[in-house]
């Protein structure tokens, strides 16, 4: 018996230094060698549909789009955005009186006076989504950093590191923070003009932020109810991304103009005070914002609809105001240049600037011969919240890929689109003629070390149309559950950025040497364990590509399709791919979508 044992190791080990190259189907196997074992690579086969991702329930997103993405490949899609308002203050009274004191005055209060309030001007604040992120610390963001792993390096070359200038107050980018002449390294009296400043990396503008375009802004005349009638008023209301019927429903236009974007922290200085001769308050920083967009809107229509209605029915609750004032329509055209831009909406606000008429006793309230009526200023906020929604404008898809979506066979090539796009259903361990080897799989007793999904992006095809912007990370999940995989909720990796959640999951876009993404990777190894080695049941799976991996909700589409539900993350990215399928033409078989198992195999 002791020898038996003997010969099967002594088996094991010359079969382990031979070639563990197996034939069946169309499986190939390759080995990749460790510093203590070998490693077998299985390459199992899959078989890939193309869905059509109908239009979705746009009310209730994480992120909402604003203008337009083209190329040649999925064409052009417009996005426009509906949002109700909510007064910061409900029942508000402007200045220092409400108005039924404004009108009927106080006999103990002589203070108390109509008034006249009057809007100064009115502006549409949208904050752009951006970050500030420095990995190292050194005071200068990853964007700008030349090596964001190093406080010691020297971003604008002035000779004075990241970190020492961060320290003695100079501008890390700019190697002549005073513009006196003199480097910073030489300068030993510099002062910064800017201090106190934020740089910000805008990452929510795709195409060309410096094209030329319009906006429009008009006011809603259209409830957006939160309970649906039709069911009894029992669940939420829902709005699709192609119900372009409510941008029919519009009122007064409240602005129509160009537009530029500012990517830069916009500063605010005080006014200088008349009565401090002394000192300028101009120079002095009120607030310093994020870069937004600033759109002014009509000063009239605001004076009407806000200050007017001071202490009116129409402004005392929010339900009142919604019925009252029901809304904005925002939308882009006449693009110089295409610009997508994802606006932070929950952070907007409408700022009215407003005078007002104050009473002014100069601290002699027992003598009138000097009293005055003054003029204040103040501002009052109107929020974007409440029920928002994105409707999408799109050209026809290309009868190359509506083809796609109708071919029964195994796939040759991919298309992946986000928004009212395209996804890919995948049935592993399937030959191209259908046939399930999972079975196969079993009987071979491997111990998985880890498996991947890998997928090749066909830079063939997407050059041939001109180039595409490509989405930097997929998403794979249980498309007959609507959840993610096991490897999601196992995995509580981050990266750098907020956006790099469960990295060892992966689905990150590799790219080439010229830039150019290669390929994705998602690493699957304990969903395939539990297929193979605990006989749980192989779903089919979804690939999309995802906005935030983070975010594993979904999306209701719209009734009598295929597909019921869409990933939200795969919904909000307005990006699009193309990849090889399992079963390209014989000179990209290399690049085909397959599962890799990493396994060492165990001989019982």
């Amino acid at each position: 018996m002791k020898n038996k044992f003997y010969n099967i190791f002594i088996l094991f080990i010359i079969l382990s230094e031979l070639s563990c190259t197996k034939e069946y189907n169309s499986i190939g196997t390759e080995i990749l060698k460790s510093d203590t074992f070998e490693t077998s690579l299985e390459n199992i086969p899959v078989f890939a549909s193309q869905k059509r991702i109908q239009p979705f329930k746009s009310n209730g997103l994480t992120s909402y789009q604003l203008g337009q993405i083209n190329d040649n490949i999925f064409g052009k899609t417009e996005a426009s955005f509906i949002t109700q308002l909510t007064l910061s203050q409900p029942n508000p009274y402007f200045g220092k009186w409400d108005s039924d004191s404004e009108i009927n005055g106080d006999p103990n209060n002589i203070k108390v006076i109509e008034e006249n309030e009057t809007v100064n001007n009115v502006i549409l604040e949208i904050p752009f989504f951006n970050n500030t992120f420095d990995s190292d610390g050194d005071g200068v963001i990853d964007l700008y950093d030349i090596d964001s792993n190093d406080i010691y390096s020297d971003s604008d070359g002035d000779g004075v590191s990241d970190i020492v200038e961060k320290s003695n107050g100079t501008d890390p980018l700019n190697p002549d923070t005073d513009g006196d002449g003199i480097n910073d390294n030489e300068d030993t009296e510099s002062i910064n003009p800017n201090n106190g400043a934020t740089v910000y990396d805008v990452d929510s503008l795709i195409g060309n932020i410096n094209a030329s375009f319009k906006i429009k802004i008009e006011e809603l005349d259209y409830y957006l109810r939160d309970y649906d009638p039709t069911n009894n008023f029992e669940s939420f209301q829902k709005y699709y991304s192609d119900d372009h019927f409510i941008k029919n429903f519009s009122k007064e236009t409240l602005f129509d103009d160009n537009i530029e974007i500012d990517t830069n922290e916009i500063v605010i200085y005080n006014e200088d005070d008349p009565n401090t001769n002394d000192v300028d308050e101009s120079t002095t920083v009120k607030e310093r914002l994020s870069p937004r967009l600033k759109i002014p809107l009509d000063n009239a229509f605001f004076q009407d609809k806000i200050l007017n209605k001071e202490g009116s029915v129409e402004l005392l609750n929010p339900d009142n105001f919604n019925l009252f004032f029901k809304g904005l329509i925002i939308s882009s055209y006449n693009f110089s240049d295409d610009l997508l831009m994802i606006l932070d909406y929950s952070n907007s606000k409408i700022k009215i600037n407003y005078d007002y008429d104050v009473y002014n006793d100069n601290g002699t309230a027992d003598d009138t011969s000097d009293d005055s009526v003054e003029k204040e200023n103040k501002d009052f906020e109107i929020l974007l919240s409440g029920n928002q929604l994105n409707l999408f404008n799109k050209d026809n898809y290309s009868q190359e890929i509506l083809d796609n979506v109708n071919n029964s066979e195994n796939l040759s090539k991919g298309y992946l689109k986000g928004g009212e796009g395209f996804m890919l259903e995948l049935d592993l361990f399937t030959e191209n003629n259908g046939e399930n080897i999972l079975n196969e799989i079993r009987s071979k007793g491997w111990l998985i070390n880890e498996a991947n999904l890998t997928v090749y992006v066909d830079q063939t095809t997407i050059n041939s149309y001109g180039g595409l912007i490509e989405p930097a990370r997929l998403y794979l999940y249980n498309i007959e559950d609507q959840t993610p995989l096991i490897d999601y909720f196992l995995d509580n990796s981050t990266g750098n950025k907020e956006s790099d959640k469960k990295i060892n999951h992966d689905g990150f876009l590799e790219y080439q040497s010229d830039k150019k993404g290669l390929k994705y990777k998602i690493r699957i190894s304990e969903h395939i364990k539990n297929i193979v080695r605990n006989d749980s049941i192989s779903p089919k799976l979804g690939l999309v590509v995802t906005s935030s991996i983070e975010n594993s909700l979904n999306l209701d589409l719209r009734e009598n399709y295929s597909l019921s539900k869409i990933p939200i993350s795969s919904a909000i990215n307005p990006l699009g791919t193309v990849i090889y399928g399992p079963n390209p033409e014989s000179e990209n078989f290399d690049k085909r979508l397959r599962l890799e198992i990493y396994y060492t195999e165990i001989n019982n």
